[in-house]
């Protein structure tokens, strides 16, 4: 009797002592949880406060953001434009604002930051619906132009930019007061082809922004051509494997490739092809070895010649293709 009712009183120990493990187990669970999501909060860095664009003009935006916090711990802020701005920008936690360039003109914009730290990221903050104004300022000087290279037909020239608000400059070349050449933003030099041997041109150019605004014309200088070469008699090359196949989406048009001729005189950036199709000219094209042209259903007769500066052209390259 006295043996089962010690065994009992033990097991009602047993069961205490089990009870109070468990309550301590589940308690340290809690314990660790609060400690867990507390260290993670404390790693992620804050959200940047009181984002907004202080100023902007045709072409750039300036954005600002309120400092962090004390006690912060550490990280970068990552800055974002959409529509043609460019790649995230990198900033340190010290940074307070930063100006976005190279805009354009009347276009609308977003743009975003966010903090990281590691693989922990903060709340982001944006701006929506950021129009800039029109560009009404045309460029305040002429592109400066030198000639690097003349030759019977053709001259190498190159510029200095003309000064503008913008950085997006077309800029155009006129001989003898006619529009002559254009090129794009971002160009600095252009090949001028199809001039007359022995010729004197009268060059200027002028610059046109992004708003079509259009800056003075560049005080004209004198472009003089050489006669021909009188040593060159020999034509170039004539074209090698000269090779032509459609798009398979049944159309006609014809990508054609070949070979570049060779020049006892002349570079090869300098030999003109001239592309016929069926006996009928298509395009003239310096220094390259290929061309998308448009043929007709049934057969067609692709042809290709090389002529240097001196006037001299080769015998054509041929390849006949079925569409």
């Amino acid at each position: 009797m006295c043996r089962i009712e010690e065994v009992t009183k033990n097991n009602r120990v047993e069961g205490l002592i089990s009870a109070r493990v468990t309550h301590i187990a589940v308690m340290a669970l809690v314990f660790l949880m609060i400690i867990s999501t507390s260290t993670a909060s404390a790693r992620r860095p804050p959200t940047p406060q009181n984002f907004r664009v202080t100023a902007r003009t045709a072409y750039t935006v300036t954005l600002a953001w309120d400092p962090a916090p004390p006690n912060s711990g550490e990280f970068n802020y990552n800055l974002w434009g959409a529509y043609n701005v460019g790649p995230t920008v990198i900033l340190p936690k010290n940074a307070t604002s930063y100006t976005f360039t190279a805009l354009f003109p009347s276009n609308t914009y977003t743009f975003g930051i966010f903090a990281k730290s590691g693989r922990e990221t903060s709340g982001q903050a944006t701006v929506n619906g950021i129009v800039l104004p029109r560009d009404t300022t045309p460029p305040t000087t002429a592109p400066i132009v030198s000639i690097d290279e003349v030759g019977s037909n053709y001259a190498n020239i190159s510029w200095i930019p003309a000064q503008d608000d913008g950085p997006h400059l077309s800029t155009e070349i006129y001989l003898n007061g006619v529009f002559y050449y254009g090129v794009g933003r971002g160009v600095e030099n252009a090949t001028l082809r199809f001039l007359q041997p022995g010729t004197t041109y009268s060059l200027t150019s002028r610059a046109i922004d992004f708003g079509n605004n259009v800056g003075p014309f560049s005080d004209p200088i004198p472009l003089v051509t050489t006669p021909p070469n009188p040593n060159d008699t020999t034509p170039p090359t004539m074209p090698a494997n000269l090779y032509a196949n459609d798009t398979g989406d049944g159309s006609t048009e014809t990508h054609i490739s070949w070979t570049q001729s060779t020049d006892a005189f002349d570079a090869q950036i300098n030999i003109r092809y001239d592309v016929y199709v069926n006996g009928v000219f298509q395009e003239a094209l310096f220094g390259r070895g290929r061309s998308i042209v448009y043929a007709e259903f049934g057969e067609n007769l692709i042809e290709v010649t090389a002529t240097d500066t001196a006037g001299n052209t080769s015998a054509p390259a041929t390849f006949t293709i079925f569409f």
